[in-house]
C-alpha cells in the first residue's frame, strides 16, 4: 500500500504550519473544517512527502483526548487503497480492528475513509483512492 500522508495533531494548526514551512513544506490544501470531527485539516508537501495537520477545535472532538494526552505529535499513517471494504477485510485477518465504520472526508475530496488499530501497529487510516 502507498503511503497518503503522516496525520500529525497540532495544538496550534497556524504555529505547526509555520514549522513545517521553515523545514521546506508548502500547503497543498489550506484549511477546511471537518464537521463529522470537529477538526481542522491542512494538507502540507514536500516533494513525495505529505502532511495532514489536525487541529481539534474543542473538547467535544473525538482527536482532543489524544491530543491531551500526547500534545503534538504524529499519530497515524494513511495507506491509500482502490478498494476500501477489500483492505478492511484483508487487514482484519491480519488482526486490526475497525475503529469506526467509513466516512466520507470532507477534506480528501469526499473520499471514504476508515480508522483501524493495531496492538503492535497502533492507529492507521485508510483512504479510498477513487
Amino acid at each position: 500500500m502507498k503511503i497518503h500522508h503522516v496525520g500529525y495533531l497540532a495544538k496550534s494548526l497556524e504555529k505547526s504550519r509555520n514549522k513545517y514551512i521553515e523545514l521546506g513544506f508548502i500547503v497543498e490544501r489550506p484549511v477546511k473544517y471537518d464537521d463529522i470531527r470537529k477538526i481542522n485539516i491542512e494538507f502540507l508537501v514536500n516533494g513525495d512527502y505529505r502532511v495532514e495537520l489536525i487541529e481539534p477545535v474543542d473538547k467535544e472532538s473525538p482527536m482532543y483526548p489524544l491530543l491531551a494526552r500526547y500534545k503534538n505529535t504524529p499519530y497515524h499513517f494513511c495507506y491509500e487503497v482502490e478498494d476500501l471494504d477489500k483492505a478492511v477485510a484483508e487487514l482484519s485477518d491480519k488482526h486490526y480492528t475497525m475503529m469506526q465504520e467509513p466516512e466520507v472526508a470532507p477534506c480528501i475530496d469526499n473520499d471514504r475513509v476508515v480508522f483501524m488499530y493495531n496492538n503492535s501497529m497502533g492507529i492507521i487510516e485508510l483512504v479510498e483512492i477513487r
